[in-house]
């Protein structure tokens, strides 16, 4: 079982290891903290914390806004108004649905989406209406509770602690430019992970899918 960290341990944990009280370097552990927690929201994948929100594809427009701290969209749906009938949006590279529609003057129903940035995906092509109202939802991973001065706690701090210190370690080594340590907390992350992933499996977000008729057949990212 994965040893446990609350916010103060884990700071004192960094320091220790990192051998530096520096004021600049203390005041970014947070940071450090932040960037480590959502490193492993990406790399565990885990059922836990995902939730189906309600988004907004506008009529014209390429880019949809993503639910307030939404680190992954896991799955993209859309319901004509007219027929309320479900689409899946498969999900492709951003490469791959520029190349499938160039043209944003082009218009229809969506027919693929892929991440644009920290706060976006990008649907294609060009949507021809707009699917709001709850005519489109996203099932996403959403940002637990972060440790920090007033939340001493949290789940990931509690149950995958070491690997959160190691990944915490490799952000840390980056700000001090210390490619050896940074490499080897890096490495340290790696060997940790596949026994990690293998203590939360019944809770990991499964690959499979349901049938359906309506999703698009295409090349995979």
């Amino acid at each position: 079982m994965s040893i446990s960290y609350t916010h103060t341990t884990l700071v004192a944990a960094i320091t220790s290891f990192a051998e530096d009280n520096d004021t600049e370097f203390v005041a970014h552990i947070d940071d450090f903290i932040g960037k480590a927690e959502t490193r492993l929201l990406r790399d565990l994948d885990l059922e836990l914390f995902e939730a189906w929100q309600t988004v907004t594809v506008s009529g014209g427009n390429r880019e949809v806004t993503k639910p307030t701290d939404a680190i992954v969209i896991n799955d993209l749906w859309i319901r004509n108004p007219g027929t309320l009938r479900w689409i899946e949006l498969p999900r492709r590279s951003f490469e791959y649905v520029l190349s499938y529609a160039p043209v944003e003057g082009t218009v229809g129903v969506p027919d693929y989406y892929s991440e644009f940035d920290q706060t976006k995906i990008y649907v294609v092509p060009t949507p021809d209406q707009s699917y709001s109202g709850g005519n489109a939802r996203v099932r996403a991973t959403i940002r637990p509770a972060r440790l920090s001065s007033s939340q001493d706690t949290s789940w990931l701090g509690d149950n995958v602690g070491d690997l959160l210190f190691q990944a915490c370690m490799v952000e840390a080594y980056d700000f001090l430019k210390h490619e050896p340590a940074m490499i080897k907390a890096a490495n340290k992350y790696q060997s940790l992970t596949p026994g990690v992933v293998r203590e939360l499996e019944d809770i990991m977000r499964k690959a499979y899918k349901g049938l359906n008729k309506e999703k698009k057949k295409g090349a995979d990212d």
